[in-house]
């Protein structure tokens, strides 16, 4: 069941980042991200109060500590894509994020079957083949940096929600959203984003990547309690190829080879990892 929810987690954040990627065609990314934040909380918030649960304060704690790592993450991911680095920073940051939660796994004592690790071991390559971009003549080195930085913490995001107790529910998404919200509002107060570009968003394209996002979160983390850190964190990590697949069916976006290997290598993977 932990990878089936995982595999639907992929699905709903690749349509997510599909429709968020079409808004960001109408307004600033920063201010996408921001907006869609507000429209999350709400959700989020009522979803865990009508599931219920017993929340400890290690649990908010962590929920609010997962929060943190996946804005930090998203700001260093958007740092490095504004310096002309998208070629390195999002395969990077997308390998990463998916192979610090198997680090984790392995040292917490899981020990994955050899299927299930060599669907591992494709599904890594996977991802980044799938989030790879052409190097632009204006482009820079060093996004490798950001890139690291990035997955990194969206990795940790995983590894911590995963740590919560069952019995806390989807209470812990609260402070996790909760979290992000003040980061990303930070950043907007201080000057770093532009609050002025909020009104531009396209409310439409904002509220149903929300719900996309709301929606992935709580796969997750059912995901992450039903199932292997390992097996859920690989199963969930291959959005890159719904995003892809979208621009394709919807846009008629041509695919690079790179991608559709990237696309066929990741249903390869969750095969493996499934029948492990």
């Amino acid at each position: 069941m932990g990878v089936l929810l995982g595999g639907l987690t992929s699905l709903l954040y690749g349509v997510g980042d599909f429709v968020g990627g079409e808004a960001t065609r109408k307004a600033p990314a920063p201010a996408v991200v921001l907006a869609a934040a507000f429209v999350t909380i709400p959700l989020i918030t009522m979803a865990g109060l009508l599931v219920g649960g017993d929340a400890t304060a290690a649990d908010w704690a962590l929920g609010g500590a997962a929060g943190t790592c996946g804005a930090v993450g998203l700001v260093l991911l958007f740092a490095g894509l504004a310096r002309g680095r998208a070629a390195s920073v999002a395969p990077v940051a997308a390998a990463v994020g998916a192979a610090v939660p198997v680090v984790a796994g392995v040292l917490l004592g899981e020990r994955p079957s050899a299927v299930a690790w060599t669907g591992v071991a494709i599904a890594i390559p996977a991802i980044v083949f799938c989030s790879w971009a052409p190097v632009s003549g204006s482009a820079k080195g060093g996004g490798v940096a950001y890139g690291l930085g990035a997955g990194s913490l969206f990795g940790s995001y995983t590894v911590i929600i995963s740590r919560t107790a069952d019995a806390s529910n989807l209470l812990p998404l609260i402070p996790a959203r909760g979290a992000f919200l003040v980061v990303m509002l930070a950043l907007a107060l201080g000057g770093v984003w532009k609050l002025s570009t909020l009104p531009t968003v396209p409310k439409g394209l904002v509220t149903a990547h929300g719900v996309l996002d709301v929606a992935g979160n709580i796969t997750l983390l059912l995901a992450l309690r039903s199932g292997s850190l390992v097996a859920v964190s690989i199963a969930s990590s291959a959005y890159p190829a719904v995003t892809v697949g979208l621009a394709r069916l919807v846009n008629g976006e041509r695919l690079r080879q790179i991608q559709v290997l990237g696309v066929v290598l990741s249903l390869v993977a969750l095969t493996l990892i499934a029948l492990g």
